[in-house]
């Protein structure tokens, strides 16, 4: 099973997204990019508590797939430069709409992907539990075998006897 990405993996799908705003929305204006950054990282962030208000999950590629797409799709359609400052919450009010308007689709393939994962943890847990469960049975097997083991020096009550013949 892998392991969950670390902050390190966050962090570098939050820069490569910043990367592409700038080159793509700031190219000409690099002081306004460094006053909007911060608004830019609240926009970036915001579909992660769409998800979570949700019990939803995705991985970062996906995450990052889905913002890309919206940036694509302000390129292509929409007039940035307009917008001036106010680009961080045109950002922002495009992927609230998004989500508004492809909510329940995204929330249906979502709901699919958290189900097989939960069934998966589970099967991680049982699997786990029955580990622990042999583990402990081996403590008790290994146990009477000891105790059952005769000491070397303890001699057997049977030749004590005679025989009859």
């Amino acid at each position: 099973m892998s392991t969950p990405p670390g902050p390190d993996a966050l962090t570098a799908t939050l820069d490569e997204l910043l990367a592409a705003i700038r080159l793509r929305f700031y190219l000409h204006q690099p002081a306004d990019y460094q006053r909007d950054r911060r608004a830019l990282l609240h926009a970036l962030t915001w579909p992660a508590t769409w998800l979570d208000a949700r019990g939803l999950t995705c991985s970062p590629q996906r995450d990052q797939t889905l913002i890309a797409d919206r940036l694509q799709a302000i390129a292509a359609h929409g007039n940035p430069s307009a917008y001036g400052a106010y680009f961080p919450t045109y950002l922002l009010k495009c992927l609230q709409d998004f989500f508004d308007r492809y909510g329940d689709e995204l929330y249906s393939e979502l709901k699919h992907i958290r189900n097989a994962l939960d069934q998966l943890l589970a099967s991680a847990r049982f699997a786990e539990r029955v580990q622990r469960q042999a583990s402990q049975l081996d403590v008790l097997v290994s146990t009477h075998r000891l105790l059952a083991r005769r000491s070397p020096d303890r001699q057997d009550h049977a030749t004590d006897q005679l025989t009859f013949f």
